[in-house]
């Protein structure tokens, strides 16, 4: 059966397929033919400092109020966290405190600083542990006592992070690269018991 349209109705239908074809295959050649300016990294960025984190599924005593501390022969107790770090290579240092006092600020009660096993979880775990019945034991007094372990990667003033250095991005913007501290707190009730 012969087609009914004429030839000039044909080359009409026929023009925006052409059109189209011409599109594509410009389209094509452009991208490969035409060289891209691309802008290539001289140096890796510089790493931002990340945080430390207590594990908390992992700290000792779970709970973070001990009720009667002294009675029922509960006379010593271990104090623990687990502490992870994505940046690897960062010093971690797990200070002790017992009963701080913002007001009147001492110093760590104890300090242990974490072996680099150049995994994120550190392998050692810091451990402060108080005995009731030993000469001068800090939480020996009745009534409540606050034990909190401080986890840094920096050096501290005071209790505060001091920054790790600065870092320039790509435009020369120039941002501090601070450190960090992490706290877990326990509250302690001692009583007098059996343990003194």
């Amino acid at each position: 059966m012969e087609s009914t349209r004429s030839p000039l109705a044909r080359g009409l239908l026929a023009l925006p397929l052409r059109w189209l074809g011409l599109a594509w295959a410009a389209g094509m050649a452009s991208g490969c033919l035409v060289p891209q300016d691309d802008t290539l990294l001289e140096s890796l960025p510089q790493r931002r400092n990340r945080p430390p984190r207590i594990v908390e599924t992992q700290v000792q005593p779970p709970d973070p109020i001990i009720q009667d501390f002294g009675a029922n022969g509960l006379c010593e107790l271990d104090f623990s966290v687990v502490v992870e770090d994505p940046d690897v290579d960062d010093l971690i240092t797990v200070r002790w405190y017992l009963d701080y006092d913002d007001q009147n600020p001492t110093g760590a009660y104890r300090e242990f600083q974490l072996a680099n096993n150049g995994e994120p979880q550190r392998g050692d775990r810091p451990t402060l542990r108080i005995n009731l019945r030993a000469a001068n034991s800090p939480l020996s007094a009745p009534g409540t006592h606050l034990v909190e372990a401080l986890v840094s990667d920096t050096r501290l003033v005071g209790r505060e992070p001091v920054p790790v250095g600065s870092i320039t991005l790509d435009g020369g913007t120039v941002v501090v690269n601070p450190g960090y501290a992490v706290t877990h707190a326990w509250f302690v009730d001692t009583v007098r018991g059996d343990c003194q």
